[in-house]
């Protein structure tokens, strides 16, 4: 209990103290994080490019996938379509090489897809960062 009084008038002392030396630190920690800040505003922009040029890959694909699938359609039904030469049976090399082409394409829009989703992710994650930073 004696202690009380001399801490009382000796403590704000010791956190000044603790502040002088402390303050360097924190004044390195700062201009770190508006680094990081900077970087991270760089990387958003890259991010947003890479996702309008995807999107823009997307909307071209679009039609090429529909036209495809609409021939794979006809594929899948022989006869459905009469061939330039009259045949109304297609070759199964013809069929398969088709079916092979749509898998293809069908995997690679898939890839787009997930890499979309994952940049969807990242900037929910940067908004709700930069939410919390402030």
């Amino acid at each position: 209990m004696a202690w009380r009084p001399v801490m009382a008038r000796l403590r704000p002392r010791i956190e000044q103290i603790a502040t002088d030396r402390m303050q360097p630190e924190l004044d390195r920690l700062h201009a770190d994080i508006a680094v990081l800040r900077e970087d991270l505003g760089r990387a958003t922009q890259d991010l947003d490019g890479h996702v309008k040029w995807l999107y823009d890959e997307q909307r071209r694909l679009a039609p090429h996938l529909a036209a495809l699938e609409t021939r794979v359609a006809a594929f899948e039904r022989p006869g459905a379509v009469a061939r330039p030469d009259g045949r109304l049976e297609y070759a199964p090399d013809e069929a398969e090489e088709v079916r092979a082409e749509h898998a293809r394409i069908r995997a690679r829009l898939a890839a787009i897809s997930k890499y979309e989703e994952r940049l969807a992710r990242l900037e929910a994650d940067l908004a709700a960062t930069r939410e919390v930073a402030g």
